[in-house]
This record gives structure tokens, C-alpha cells and sequence, in this order.
């Protein structure tokens, strides 16, 4: 019988190893947590509170519905820092009253009482129009404040786990086994052929987009 060539046992060996990897990875994050028994000082957050003057209004239940689906709260070690990533999220779409917008998809979830308090809009990106939506909420409603950030759980830590999979790690990124990796990544997200094809077309036809009929045809003449 012929022998295996050196390129498919080492494919095959990724493959085995890119599953054991996997298998520790899930071991890894279903670890048990212990409570601590003094919690310990992490960083600020800034978020968004419900005030008790909701119960002034009639659409009380509609707004707890929508505040269920909003990033309410965003993390940073300092002010400073926690000030700049609540800033940068709401940088990315517009914002009324400094209150988080929800995506089309998370309109659609919501009860008919509660998408009379949302007001589409649209915006560019990355060349298309999507559509998001304001919450407009009363302005008593809720306020933005900072709390203190604490851990109260901590992960148990596997030793034989976390070596094994610097192991893999490791061995991924050797000679010979690097190669096939990064060539497994790289031809799942490659472009399709069929792709590639209609954007040569298109670059050919290109060439004639501002050309008269009568060169045109003086042209293809010539060519065939």
C-alpha cells in the first residue's frame, strides 16, 4: 500500500488537534466559579437607571420592556476610561438624550404598546442604509449614574487544562503545521470563483462603459 503523503498527515493532524482544542476550550469555560469571600475593587461603570418617578407614568410597562433590550451599562478601570467606551458606543449610531438606540431586529420583538415609543431613523454603513430605532422615554424616567465595579466570583484554574492547550497552541504554530493552518483559514473565507469571475466581467465591460457603438464594433471586428 502507497504511503500517506507528509502534506495529508500533517492536514490530518491539524484537524485532530483543531477538535481537541475545541474540546478544551468548552472544558475550560464550563469551570466552576467560587464566590469570594471579600469582593475586590474592578474598575467604574456608567449606566442607565430606571428613577422611581416611572410609576408617574401610564406606559410604565412599555418602557420596562424596552430598557430590558438596552446596553445599560458599559466598564472601564477609571472614569476616565469608562467615559471614553460609553462614548464610543454611542458614537456608532445616532443618540437622543444620551439613551442608547435599539436595531430593527429588537423592534420587531417588541409589543405594539412599545413600538409607539420608537422613532425610526436611518444611516450609511459600510455602503448600505440600515435603519435604527429612538427610544423616547420621559425625561424622569431615568437618570445616568456611576457605580463601583466588583468581582465577587473567580473561575477555578485547571493547570493540566491551560498547559495543554498552550501545548496546542504551540504546536499550530510550528513549522510545517502553520502552513496548513493558515491555509485552512484563509481558503474557507476565500472568494468564490464564481465571484471572481463577474468582477473580471465587470472590469472588462468597464473599458467600454464611455465607448461609441461604431468603435465598438471596429474593435470585436478586429479582435475575431
Amino acid at each position: 500500500m502507497r504511503p500517506a503523503h507528509i502534506k495529508e498527515q500533517r492536514d490530518k493532524e491539524v484537524r485532530q488537534l483543531w477538535k481537541e482544542r475545541r474540546t478544551l476550550r468548552k472544558e475550560i469555560y464550563n469551570l466552576p466559579y467560587i464566590k469570594l469571600d471579600k469582593p475586590l475593587r474592578h474598575g467604574w461603570y456608567k449606566e442607565i437607571v430606571l428613577t422611581e418617578n416611572l410609576d408617574r407614568y401610564k406606559n410604565k410597562k412599555a418602557i420596562e420592556e424596552i430598557f430590558k433590550m438596552l446596553d445599560t451599562f458599559y466598564w472601564g478601570r477609571t472614569k476616565k476610561e469608562c467615559e471614553e467606551n460609553w462614548n464610543n458606543q454611542r458614537s456608532k449610531h445616532f443618540i437622543f438624550r444620551d439613551v442608547p438606540t435599539i436595531s430593527k431586529k429588537q423592534f420587531n420583538r417588541l409589543s405594539e404598546k412599545s413600538k409607539r415609543l420608537c422613532t425610526p431613523f436611518q444611516y450609511r454603513e459600510y455602503r448600505k442604509i440600515k435603519t435604527r430605532f429612538y427610544i423616547r422615554m420621559p425625561k424622569n424616567a431615568y437618570r445616568i449614574r456611576y457605580t463601583r465595579a466588583y468581582i465577587t466570583h473567580f473561575q477555578v484554574h485547571d493547570p493540566n487544562l491551560h498547559s495543554r492547550d498552550a501545548f496546542l497552541e504551540q504546536r499550530l504554530l510550528s513549522p510545517g503545521f502553520y502552513e496548513l493552518n493558515e491555509y485552512r483559514y484563509r481558503d474557507k473565507w476565500s472568494t468564490k470563483e464564481t465571484k471572481k469571475s463577474r468582477v473580471k466581467i465587470k472590469q472588462e465591460l468597464g473599458r467600454y462603459k464611455n465607448a461609441s457603438y461604431r468603435s465598438l464594433r471596429i474593435e470585436l471586428w478586429e479582435r475575431n
